[in-house]
């Protein structure tokens, strides 16, 4: 009778100890089976490798940031790729990604603000005196390049910067200046592009340049307001996406989006 009792206290111990294992394996995976994949452009890499190792460890989620332009993003977007959250400055991509119903209309989130700089490579000497005085408009800028035949690169236009470099410029009634934009296939980075023409000059996201001490900053846009979106992905992890959003809002992430550049309220 005795060894009877002790088997069965035994059988309730290892019923008890099984149970507590289950339970603690199913906790264990479901606090680390929850992902966030984010696409968002190039000049927002530093800032967002930051935010989500910040965010992957408070909330315990597995944070995958890709880079590549809006344009190339949408098309991945439609064609099944995994994503759940989309930051932007483009506003035409925005809006299309909208019409076709790819986003939560309800969950969209202004995060940071940006400049468009023109810049050119540190080693030009063949600089007009009226850039050496640092308090020219962008404006100015644009036209006294205009007046001296100068040569102007933009970035692609299926990116936010190369789109709002070229509508900036379409403003000016520009008859002297040569503009030329990188097209989308060459995956040369911007920036070793137009440092390999130094005696060019760039017009793109002050974000991009963000302690580049290869360039010189000729001049700042004041007016042209530039507004970086995040947007949540329709799918099944919304209610993550959701949450980084409202991450992206806290004092810490405006912290590291202001250091790398950006303008943050």
């Amino acid at each position: 009778m005795m060894l009877r009792s002790k088997i069965k206290k035994i059988y309730k111990f290892l019923q008890i100890l099984l149970l507590t294992s289950c339970l603690f394996s199913s906790n264990s995976f479901a606090t680390t089976s929850r992902n966030l994949t984010i696409f968002a452009e190039p000049n927002m890499a530093l800032a967002l490798t930051k935010i989500a190792r910040i965010y992957s460890r408070k909330y315990n989620v597995i944070v995958s940031v890709n880079l590549n332009s809006s344009e190339n993003f949408i098309n991945e977007i439609e064609f099944g790729e995994p994503a759940d959250v989309f930051i932007s400055a483009h506003p035409g991509w925005i809006e299309l990604m909208r019409q076709k119903g790819l986003i939560d209309v309800f969950n969209i989130g202004y995060i940071a603000q940006d400049r468009l700089a023109l810049i050119t490579p540190i080693s030009n000497s063949n600089l007009h005196p009226r850039f050496l005085k640092n308090n020219i408009s962008l404006a100015e800028a644009i036209a006294l390049l205009d007046k001296n035949k100068e040569t102007l690169i933009l970035d692609h236009e299926g990116g936010s910067s190369g789109y709002k470099a070229k509508k900036f410029t379409d403003y000016f009634d520009l008859t002297n200046l040569k503009i030329f934009s990188k097209i989308a296939e060459d995956r040369t980075p911007f920036l070793t592009i137009i440092e390999s023409h130094p005696k060019n000059y760039a017009l793109l996201l002050k974000s991009q340049i963000k302690n580049d001490d290869r360039f010189k900053t000729l001049a700042i846009g004041k007016n042209d307001t530039i507004f970086y979106q995040a947007l949540v992905i329709a799918g099944d992890n919304m209610e993550v996406a959701r949450e980084f959003l409202k991450f992206l809002k806290s004092d810490i992430a405006k912290s590291v989006l202001k250091e790398n550049g950006f303008i943050v309220s």
